[in-house]
């Protein structure tokens, strides 16, 4: 970390000190999650851009989210956002602010609302991780519609649009367990075959839309 901090761009190392917080933390290790946190935040002082400083209040959303204190995430979100300005409206940004809020969402008609708009920026912006990873929170959605099979068809698809398996999210382990729990393994089993074979498109907008 040292070298990136010698030859790399402040807001590198603002987006790598932030997502190492975030590793750590799925590690365990709350203690160095919170000294790459303390560095991040150091490093986005420096030089005050609105687009470092947001990125860093996100990924402290995320923790805050993970660690079950959903009014930190909102603030932590509101900061960002009010950081971003304009860029907020830009597609992958709204893709990521509607995907956290929509596990923020205590109503679900709420999580619909703001997976729906999640849904389509990330549509818009085509990114392939982004899409992956708002299909997770899709999941999440039929999970708590108790829609099991969906959710685990639509963590399959999840898998193939980014190419390989995401531990980086701890939803993606805590919605593959409870639809495997619900289903069983061989119901489990032949609910991800079939997301692995069908459009992440149509898996998306049946969970939207039902």
């Amino acid at each position: 970390m040292n070298s990136v901090t010698e030859v790399g761009a402040i807001e590198d190392v603002v987006r790598i000190r932030s997502r190492q917080a975030q590793l750590y933390w799925l590690l365990g290790d709350a203690d160095a999650s919170a000294a790459a946190v303390a560095e991040a935040q150091r490093s986005a002082e420096r030089v005050a851009w609105p687009s470092a400083l947001a990125e860093l209040a996100m990924a402290k959303a995320d923790l805050a989210r993970w660690s079950g204190n959903p009014e930190q995430a909102h603030r932590q979100l509101d900061a960002a956002t009010a950081m971003l300005g304009d860029d907020a409206e830009r597609a992958n940004v709204r893709a990521a602010i509607q995907d956290l809020l929509g596990y923020l969402a205590e109503d679900l008609d709420a999580a619909r609302a703001h997976r729906i708009a999640a849904f389509h920026a990330a549509s818009e912006a085509g990114h392939a991780p982004l899409i992956a990873q708002v299909l997770v929170g899709i999941a999440d959605l039929a999970l708590r519609n108790h829609q099991y099979e969906q959710a685990a068809r639509l963590l399959a698809a999840s898998t193939v649009v980014r190419g390989l398996p995401d531990r980086s999210q701890p939803d993606v382990a805590r919605i593959e367990h409870t639809a495997r729990r619900n289903l069983g393994t061989t119901r489990f089993t032949e609910a991800t075959q079939a997301g692995t074979q069908t459009s992440w498109r149509d898996l998306a907008t049946a969970t939207l839309t039902s």
